[in-house]
């Protein structure tokens, strides 16, 4: 089976407490994880930190989120919805095996992709190299005619799986990436992968992160690109049983797991 690679969105949000005063600022926190200014996570290599690159101007955080504040206050937006999504991340991700080769003709070409098929404005575009996998950021400011408009840049499954079979089109099958493998498993399949997934995950940052329960779900949805990033084993598809709709209807998948 061909090596698959791994393209998500998630949305970046400020955090409050229960009075509604603003304790964290997504955005700010996030790039000062992209950029390294903060103490490196436990699945940071930091000694090969030296190699992450950025393919936006080398900006601080501070520098960027106040930039980003900045563009709102020009259009008129002093205060925004507590809940409103202030950033958008894309996260472009190579199997762990890639290390060995050159994956900079990859990721500009997933720079040069963001730009053509995102509206708003790219703050910044950071690619990584001291954790498992090869992987980029893309943060996208959603200032689109005068709104923040995160949740319509985002949309919903359709939208996601159609910039993934657009991504996969322009970019990744021209870097040897397939995905008409998967379309033989089966969902109580895709169930099991997941929790194999998921059992390597535990102990890691993400599952404390808020972007938990976004990453959970697309997990679930497509486990198959970090299933091969931690190079987990993928089984043949189950053989497909002619269950009656009574049958299917009644199944409650394969296993279960809680967080």
């Amino acid at each position: 089976m061909a090596a698959s690679h791994l393209l998500r969105l998630g949305s970046v949000r400020d955090i409050y407490n229960k009075q509604g005063k603003l304790i964290q600022n997504g955005l700010l926190a996030l790039l000062k994880h992209h950029k390294r200014t903060e103490a490196p996570k436990d699945n940071i290599d930091a000694s090969k930190s030296a190699l992450n690159y950025c393919l936006t101007s080398p900006a601080t955080p501070v520098s960027i989120a106040n930039y980003a504040s900045g563009q709102m206050l020009k259009a008129g937006i002093e205060a925004p919805r507590k809940n409103g999504v202030m950033a958008v991340e894309v996260l472009f991700s190579l199997p762990n095996d890639r290390h060995a080769q050159n994956t900079k003709p990859f990721f500009n070409d997933c720079f040069e992709w963001v730009k053509l098929n995102f509206e708003g404005e790219l703050l910044s575009f950071d690619i990584h190299l001291d954790e498992a996998a090869p992987h980029a950021h893309a943060l996208i400011l959603p200032l689109i005619d005068g709104k923040m408009q995160g949740n319509k840049l985002i949309g919903g499954t359709g939208n996601l799986m159609r910039l993934i079979n657009l991504f996969h089109a322009k970019v990744a099958k021209h870097y040897g990436f397939s995905r008409s493998d998967y379309k033989r498993y089966n969902s109580a399949d895709k169930a099991s992968i997941a929790l194999a997934v998921l059992n390597h995950l535990q102990g890691d940052s993400i599952m404390k992160s808020s972007a938990w329960p976004w990453a959970r779900e697309a997990i679930f949805s497509d486990p198959f690109p970090l299933a091969q990033t931690f190079e987990i084993v993928i089984d043949k598809p189950t053989i497909k049983t002619n269950k009656s709709f009574v049958d299917i209807k009644r199944s409650h998948g394969k296993g279960s797991f809680e967080t």
